[in-house]
């Protein structure tokens, strides 16, 4: 993310993070002032050094008041949530002060004996995570100079140097050449040394990312490829499973006993496959779509149950097993169409495919605040209690699912998964062992008025 103000950058992974930096360094300056009033007492009372107290009192409430003026207006008037204009501005507006209040903290403290002056050090450092080189530059430089400045007019008793001790310390102008150089030193030192390593993980960070997104591109890639492979392969088999179905009603003439045997295996196996290839359609679409923004219209909830329960009917014929519905015609949800017919198909179809014969499946909905609450009940085998954090795996399936049924993917619940991610929601288990499972769906309902209701 890049901030643009005052002709300067100011770069991070995340914009959300520099608001937490801002609220971090507003208690660091709090931890900063209870710090040096602390010294302050210390060297008074305990120490007896000869500083301009008065002065530095002055400083450390002036630091106490900006930091204020920061808490209320980032807390009470921003509700910790600053505009990108206004994160730039605040943070140059914090810096610039921390920068100003240390260096006076710092000169009416003994000036270059004053060990403190190199916490400009940890100053720089912020700033070179906050800003771009050329920002960093610009600041180091001017603190720079600041330092060379005084230096020189405190050398030559235009201003005066408050000792840092009790007594006058003939030696310190004689090593004022040296400290001076050595922290003005430092500081560049320093500044160069943060922003090019900030430049070289940038710059691998960059490389990363290109990566990263040619690598997503050929999952991409390789998604749409199996979508429209298995969208070919659907149409055969699809038909094979058709005529299988013509032969078993006796539409090609009365088979014998052993053929209609065979054309029953034969059936089922084509819905097998047709039932992998489906899950497969639903996995390539989910994954070559992951990060598009779904249209959402507005839709009853009944028209969709009512599909899936009329397309899974002969499927759960075949095993004596009750669908069951009682949701209302009113229910509405702004949601994507494709997506729900994707979850309550997986649901529904593997809840009959892991039911004993002659028990209820039920598929309700009903409206809690401001979610809609979907859920399938069935009255199946169950899910042990170890294997329900792995469920929603890709490829994974318990080990009473592959006792049940030998072909399978294990994609179903992981794609029931993506899809309800997919639509903002969330997605809850609860399963007793021979006793039956319940899928619950929670989505946002949204508004019931945001667009005409989508008879499609």
């Amino acid at each position: 993310m890049q901030i643009l103000r005052l002709g300067s950058k100011i770069d991070s992974s995340e914009y959300t993070d520099l608001n937490r930096v801002v609220s971090w360094f507003i208690l660091l300056r709090w931890i900063a002032a209870v710090g040096v009033l602390l010294a302050l007492f210390f060297v008074r009372f305990r120490l007896g050094y000869l500083l301009p107290y008065t002065l530095l009192y002055l400083l450390t409430g002036v630091l106490c008041l900006i930091n204020l003026l920061f808490t209320l207006y980032y807390v009470v008037i921003k509700k910790q949530n600053l505009s990108r204009r206004e994160l730039a501005v605040f943070l140059h507006v914090q810096i610039i002060c921390d920068y100003v209040l240390l260096f006076f903290l710092i000169y009416f403290t003994g000036f270059l004996e004053n060990p403190f002056a190199y916490f400009f050090v940890f100053h720089i450092m912020l700033t070179s995570f906050l800003f771009s080189s050329d920002v960093v530059f610009v600041y180091v430089s001017a603190l720079i100079v600041l330092f060379i400045g005084t230096s020189f007019t405190e050398y030559f008793r235009v201003i005066p140097h408050y000792l840092l001790s009790n007594t006058i310390d003939s030696g310190y102008f004689h090593l004022y050449l040296p400290r001076a150089i050595g922290l003005c030193s430092t500081l560049a030192i320093s500044a160069y040394l943060i922003t090019s390593i900030k430049r070289r993980i940038a710059e691998k960070g960059r490389r990363v990312e290109v990566e990263l997104n040619h690598y997503k591109e050929l999952d991409r890639v390789k998604s749409n490829f199996i979508l429209q492979v298995t969208h070919e392969i659907r149409g055969p088999i699809a038909a094979m499973n058709g005529y299988h179905e013509m032969l078993m009603r006796g539409i090609g003439g009365k088979l014998t006993p052993r053929a209609n045997e065979l054309v029953h295996k034969a059936n089922r196996r084509t819905e097998n496959l047709l039932q992998i290839i489906d899950e497969m359609i639903d996995y390539a679409y989910m994954k070559s779509e992951e990060e598009v923004q779904y249209t959402k219209t507005t839709i009853r909830l009944r028209e969709i149950i009512d599909y899936q329960l009329d397309i899974h009917s002969s499927q759960a014929t075949r095993k004596n097993i009750d669908l069951v519905s009682d949701c209302t015609k009113e229910l509405q949800i702004h949601s994507n169409r494709d997506l729900l017919n994707i979850i309550l198909s997986n649901l529904i179809n593997n809840a009959i495919k892991y039911s004993p014969d002659s028990t209820t499946i039920a598929v309700n909905a009903g409206r809690e605040g401001g979610e809609m609450h979907l859920f399938v009940r069935d009255q199946g085998y169950g899910i042990e209690p170890e294997e329900l954090d792995k469920i929603f795996e890709e490829f994974y399936r318990t080990r009473k699912a592959r006792e049940l049924e030998r072909d399978g993917t294990g994609l179903g619940l992981s794609i029931i998964k993506r899809a309800v991610e997919s639509l903002g929601g969330r997605l809850t288990v609860y399963s007793e062992l021979n006793k039956g499972t319940t899928f619950h769906i929670f989505l946002p309902a949204g508004g019931e008025n945001e667009q005409n209701i989508d008879h499609r």
